[in-house]
């Protein structure tokens, strides 16, 4: 058990470190490295990253240890397209189903949050709100599924979330969408509801590809080098 846990403990903490681009996709390291730098032998930082590689986080360099998997405007596009045929789904069986007031409440906190496109704490910050708020429609769908999936994109495309927002700013466009769409659930529109979320994604979909497509680096499909917030 101690052995599973520790393995878990470097899986989670690699992982972060991926997702909010402390280790930039293109980044070379080894194993050795991480068990130095979290005092943990090779065994659970290899298990780790064998769990990581199955995400398609981290590849195995031969004979070189790994590297952070690169990001690709394709891998970006495709992801985006998936998030928003699943989000617009959520949400129209979130309005199709109600939700109590708590809640509803729960959401609109949740809109408030705002980010400095300078400032790497603000945009993981903002993210993990934005993540929190989607993930509470998936869950008001009933679809148990369809919210597994949709935790999976979501996770997947955060890296290329962190990207996007450092590049640009839209923070109240975003938030004034999440408040359209707790409307749309209130009111029981599902049609509403599922137009507000796709539009939404649409929206989040230019800014990322917009951002991306901006950057000399998409020239060699490695975006890590630009725009990392210090």
């Amino acid at each position: 058990m101690e052995s599973l846990s520790r393995s878990f403990e470097a899986y989670q903490e690699i992982k972060r470190r991926i997702l909010d681009l402390r280790l930039p996709p293109g980044t070379d390291f080894t194993e050795g490295a991480f068990a130095a730098e979290l005092g943990l032998s090779k065994t659970p930082i290899r298990e780790a990253l064998a769990r990581l590689r199955q995400e398609g986080l981290v590849d195995a360099m031969a004979r070189s240890g790994y590297r952070v998997t690169p990001v690709t405007v394709k891998d970006a596009r495709d992801l985006l397209g998936l998030r928003t045929l699943l989000e617009g789904e959520a949400a129209a069986l979130a309005a199709t189903r109600g939700a109590d007031v708590d809640e509803l409440k729960h959401l609109e906190s949740l809109c408030r949050t705002s980010y400095d496109p300078s400032d790497r704490t603000s945009i993981v910050d903002f993210l993990a709100a934005n993540h929190a708020f989607h993930m509470a429609v998936a869950q008001m769908s009933g679809n148990t599924r369809l919210e597994s999936t949709l935790q999976a994109v979501l996770e997947q495309l955060e890296r290329v979330m962190h990207l996007g927002l450092s590049l640009t700013s839209r923070a109240e466009e975003i938030v004034h969408e999440h408040r359209d769409l707790v409307g749309a659930i209130l009111a029981g529109d599902s049609e509403r509801a599922r137009s507000v979320a796709v539009a939404q994604s649409h929206s989040s979909q230019l800014m990322v590809l917009t951002a991306l497509l901006s950057s000399d680096a998409v020239l060699t499909t490695n975006l890590g080098t630009i725009g990392t917030p210090s």
